[in-house]
């Protein structure tokens, strides 16, 4: 381990130095002015996870691509300010790449004594509670998508409310033998 001077006052612990010094080596030869470093267009990907946790991403998944991560982090301070809103549900979803979402809160409250106020309407389900609320994703995802939505919305729907469900608008795969049932896809519902 390479010993770089150190920033930390005389009374540190120890492994806060370390900390420091593990920080420091993974910094060297990053030769990059600090404006660079603060831009989500022009940050080196290799420290876009620091920049995204300096920004107080709620949720951040290595696996993404470059660019979802790099849009996620721009929109984190929208969703911040409108955190606990429908606005930073949809804010938080797009900018994880997972598509367009309608959130749906007290669904059936439009039902009149059961019945549908017009014609070509029917609810299957019961009227939901006025804290439930339900999302539909204009595309659909796999599971492991899906508990990342359930993160994702853990951390930015109003703390009052609860997920009744997530449902999707679109067809996940067609039956052509090209996805296999090895556990990664639902088959409706997620």
């Amino acid at each position: 381990m390479s010993d770089f001077p150190s920033l930390l006052p005389s009374n540190s612990s120890d492994s806060t130095r370390a900390i420091e010094q593990a920080m420091a080596e993974s910094l060297v030869g990053l030769e990059a002015p600090l404006r660079t470093l603060w831009d989500v267009d022009t940050c080196p990907t290799n420290i876009l996870a620091w920049l995204a946790w300096s920004f107080s991403v709620e949720v951040w998944e290595h696996e993404w691509s470059d660019d979802t991560k790099r849009s996620t982090i721009r929109a984190a301070m929208e969703v911040h300010r409108w955190k606990g809103t429908l606005r930073s549900v949809k804010l938080a979803l797009i900018s994880a790449g997972l598509g367009d979402a309608r959130v749906v809160e007290n669904f059936g409250a439009d039902l009149v004594n059961g019945v549908p106020p017009y014609e070509g309407w029917t609810a299957e389900d019961v009227r939901d509670h006025w804290a439930e609320y339900r999302v539909y994703l204009a595309r659909s995802i796999t599971i492991s998508q899906s508990n990342q939505v359930r993160e994702i919305l853990a951390r930015v729907a109003p703390v009052r409310c609860h997920l009744k469900g997530l449902f999707f608008t679109e067809a996940l795969h067609l039956y052509n033998d090209t996805i296999t049932h090895d556990g990664s896809y639902t088959h409706g519902v997620t």
